[in-house]
């Protein structure tokens, strides 16, 4: 099962997932509120995820390309080095605060 925490704070959405996310039909419905709302920074934290299915990486990964295409950024955050490679092309972060520094 998976749990979707979000927080929107100086101007960065904060995504965070914990359990196991082996469907991005979630990630797809937080995305739709990111971009009615027009959400420049986005921080997805990896962190607590216990499963990481092929498919919901490579949206993760697509939904990268699509947001830099609008001037927007995403930041993973985890201290995981194994799953950091898996996202090699996207900016990544150990803790939550760094963002701050970053945007």
């Amino acid at each position: 099962m998976l749990k979707i925490d979000t927080e929107f704070r100086k101007g960065i959405f904060f995504i965070r997932l914990n359990g196991r996310l082996d469907n991005y039909e979630n990630l797809d419905k937080v995305n739709s509120i990111i971009e009615n709302i027009g959400i420049k920074y986005v921080v997805l934290n990896t962190s607590n995820l216990i499963m990481l299915d092929v498919n919901t990486i490579n949206y993760i990964v697509n939904y990268n390309d699509r947001i830099l295409k609008s001037k927007r950024h995403l930041l993973i955050c985890d201290n995981n080095i194994k799953r950091k490679r898996i996202f090699n092309n996207i900016p990544k972060i150990d803790c939550e605060i760094e963002a701050f520094t970053l945007f």
